[in-house]
């Protein structure tokens, strides 16, 4: 808040892309949108397009987390538009990964494997190799829509065991993460995906522009506790949970759940 009110652009740019953050880790995903709409207005107010782009493709990610595709469609689509004006290959990375998490979403798999096709070719040009993993990430994301299990935890353990230390840059390991737990836990291997989702509650800079994923992974933690018989571990996580989505948009349903998984291991 004291960034916002700071005179420099720069200054409230950062005030509303930090606000934006800490109500996704609220579960307040309407307000974290409106920070991110704030910020896209002034991000308009300065020549370089990257950061207009960067705006673009965070909203995108927030529709994404909503289930708004078209929203999120088409803010992946300005983002594109601003990230080839800047002539900035993160950017342009970034969006195409975005893209292909849409379609995938979507169940849109041809779309999906061409929007990677397409990542893979500006990856090759480019001169960071290791954001293969982008592509994998998607290939991983892809296989477990088709139900292909050991091909997906294949594709998502490459993404996993490339991603860096984590820093200010660290952008995708909590939701790389939460992909492998997610492609564990459809193959039914509880373990693997409790230890996936513990990892995330350990990361710092890598859950920082995922704090709805951070806090779904008690509630996933607490569903994988419940399943093992681990009565009080599965209460503790739900806990953690519903404290941290106290005051969540209304109707969501891990948070409905959640109360009420709560409520019959307490009552058990």
């Amino acid at each position: 808040l004291k960034c916002v009110e700071m005179a420099s652009i720069e200054g409230k740019g950062t005030g509303y892309g930090r606000l934006a953050s800490f109500y996704l880790l609220k579960g307040n995903f309407k307000n974290s949108i409106d920070e991110l709409q704030k910020g896209l207005q002034l991000s308009q107010q300065v020549p370089e397009a990257w950061v207009e782009s960067s705006f673009h493709s965070w909203l995108a990610t927030r529709y994404l987390s909503t289930e708004n595709f078209g929203e999120a469609l088409k803010e992946s689509e300005k983002g594109w538009e601003k990230a080839v004006e800047a002539d900035d290959p993160y950017w342009q990375r970034f969006v195409l990964h975005l893209k292909g998490l849409v379609y995938v979403r979507m169940k849109s798999l041809d779309k999906a494997q061409e929007t990677t096709d397409e990542l893979r070719k500006l990856v090759e040009q480019g001169l960071n190799k290791k954001e293969i993993r982008l592509c994998h990430h998607l290939l991983g994301l892809i296989e477990l829509e088709r139900k292909n299990y050991s091909k997906s935890i294949e594709y998502l353990n490459e993404a996993v065991s490339s991603l860096v230390s984590q820093s200010s840059y660290s952008t995708w390991d909590a939701l790389f993460h939460d992909s492998l737990a997610r492609a564990y836990s459809a193959a039914g291997d509880l373990e693997n995906a409790r230890l996936e989702y513990e990892k995330i509650l350990a990361l710092t800079w890598g859950r920082f522009n995922w704090g709805d994923i951070y806090a779904e992974s008690f509630y996933n933690l607490g569903k994988i506790y419940e399943k093992q018989g681990q009565r009080e571990q599965a209460i503790d996580k739900y806990q953690k949970f519903l404290d941290l989505w106290k005051d969540a948009d209304p109707g969501i349903f891990e948070v409905r759940d959640a109360r009420q998984r709560l409520s019959g291991l307490k009552n058990y």
